[in-house]
């Protein structure tokens, strides 16, 4: 135990990184998950665990749960990842929300968001990189009674 703790672990210094290790929790989801990589303060991994599982358009993070998470495995930040079954990975509106609110409540608590990353089958976008490069872009859903 001593020895396998002392040994340094997959470290994650990039989005890409960090892609990597969360891309095989969504292969072939059929429905929107929310799972949270937590980091130390080297950036080791401490874990990935699942945070939710929605429907097929909608999974519901619950500030709470991450922040549970993150103190669990003492984590010193995190990367939260969900997917999109539609095949589009641009961010929603509540995609921007979500990444807003989950930080502010971290941040009170000693844990920093690195990301909010989205994937969809061969595409992973960061919603802080979009930010950057493109300012705030998102896409809303059509709903029934958009056109009236």
């Amino acid at each position: 135990y001593i020895a396998q703790r002392a040994m340094p672990g997959p470290l994650v210094h990039t989005v890409e990184e960090a892609g990597q290790i969360l891309r095989p929790y969504f292969v072939g989801a059929r429905n929107e998950m929310v799972y949270v990589l937590c980091l130390d303060s080297k950036e080791k991994v401490l874990g990935v665990r699942k945070v939710s599982e929605g429907s097929l358009s909608v999974s519901e993070v619950n500030v709470r749960r991450v922040a549970e998470i993150c103190l669990s495995l003492r984590a010193s930040y995190f990367y939260l990842a969900h997917n999109h079954t539609s095949n589009l990975a641009m961010p929603s509106r509540d995609d921007w929300y979500t990444t807003d609110a989950v930080r502010a409540a971290l941040e009170q608590v000693g844990v920093g968001m690195r990301d909010h990353l989205i994937f969809v089958d061969g595409d992973m976008v960061s919603l802080k990189q979009t930010e950057r490069s493109r300012g705030r872009q998102y896409y809303q859903l059509e709903r029934p009674g958009d056109w009236e």
